[in-house]
């Protein structure tokens, strides 16, 4: 099974690759970080689409996720400190696991590079893209901001790749904002009445459901679709060290975010794409709008450029409910030169009601 050492310890990250499309030799590449509870196989319904956009997918499981390595006690015990420099230690190695897990597969895989020709407001081909979905996003931005970390060759041989960097409906909390009261804005990882264990169990149905609550999916909560969604789950992780990221102190997530968002001096050309899903949990739609807040509001003119799409009509899981459709946007957002659509609408019935239907 395909493993890459991720650290000095000789830590290793899982992951499922697409392969180069047939025949191509421009083709690009999208790095796929999953959510909490859920490993990369999550993203598997946009595999077989992959090809036909001339893209090449790769799905990482993290660390603690399966097949990959467990967290050692010591990493175990960072995250759980009260320590915000401990704390602020599990981000940062976690975001350069990724960044020697991007070096290690350009290298193995001898991908395309970035090409800076443009036709017909299309950028040209190669290069490499980073999507984090939900807790993903913490993962990804962690990643970015460790670029000004790494040895200069290494920085600049990802210069030569990095194309866009795309937050997909980002979790609560990921952009260093305070936890919501429970009465506000239920979250099952913020409710002290639950054990973890319980957490683990209510964390799935929660996350995955549809807000505004569309009669037809509400009528298809048992369909096969949902039963299959449930065996991508790695539900042990939520328990057992997930939890635990979502109580370190905001300044660890906010110091996250500006390091990769506020400075363009390292890959300035990197396309900043947040995709917002307006049927998603709550708190997850706020996270959105804080960081649009404070992108229109108090952004330092530096900082990068961040194009926002609306994806209406979908819930937290638009890659697995509505696939072809997710499918065409992130290549629509990664060949374009410049501008994406602001709202993209959904159809009014994913794929799995359609056939349960």
């Amino acid at each position: 099974m395909p493993l890459a050492t991720v650290d000095d310890s000789g830590s290793q990250c899982y992951y499922e690759d697409t392969g180069a499309p047939p025949n191509s030799s421009d083709y690009t590449t999208l790095v796929l970080i999953h959510g909490a509870g859920h490993q990369g196989a999550v993203f598997g319904r946009l595999f077989d689409r992959a090809a036909k956009h001339n893209m090449r997918l790769v799905a990482v499981n993290m660390r603690d996720y399966a097949r990959s390595t467990p967290y050692s006690q010591s990493e175990l015990g960072d995250l759980r400190s009260a320590d915000v420099e401990r704390q602020a230690a599990a981000l940062r190695a976690r975001g350069l696991e990724v960044v020697v897990f991007l070096l290690w597969y350009i290298r193995k895989e001898r991908i395309p590079p970035l090409s800076a020709n443009t036709h017909e407001g299309r950028i040209g081909g190669g290069g490499i893209s980073l999507l984090g979905w939900s807790w993903g996003c913490k993962m990804a931005l962690s990643c970015v901001a460790r670029a000004q970390d790494l040895q200069l060759g290494d920085r600049e041989l990802l210069a030569g790749y990095i194309r866009a960097l795309i937050l997909f409906d980002p979790s609560p909390r990921v952009f260093g904002a305070p936890m919501l009261p429970i009465e506000d804005c239920f979250n099952p990882f913020y409710d002290t009445s639950s054990t973890p264990e319980e957490t683990q169990k209510n964390f799935p149905e929660w996350v995955s459901s549809y807000y505004l609550h569309s009669p037809v999916v509400l009528d298809a909560l048992h369909s096969d679709g949902y039963a299959e969604l449930a065996k991508v789950l790695n539900a042990d992780v939520i328990a057992r060290s997930h939890i635990f990221y979502e109580f370190l102190d905001g300044e660890v997530y906010k110091d996250t975010m500006r390091r990769a968002l506020h400075d363009t001096s390292i890959w300035p050309g990197l396309r900043v794409v947040l995709l917002w899903c307006d049927m998603s949990v709550s708190a997850v739609v706020m996270s959105s709008w804080g960081l649009l807040k404070e992108y229109h509001g108090d952004w330092p003119a530096g900082g990068r450029r961040i194009d926002a799409v609306r994806m209406k009509g979908a819930n937290h899981f638009p890659h697995w409910d509505y696939p072809e459709q997710t499918m065409q946007l992130l290549a629509d957002i990664i060949w374009s030169e410049d501008s994406v659509p602001s709202v993209v609408q959904m159809d009014d019935t994913p794929e799995d009601v359609q056939s349960w239907l």
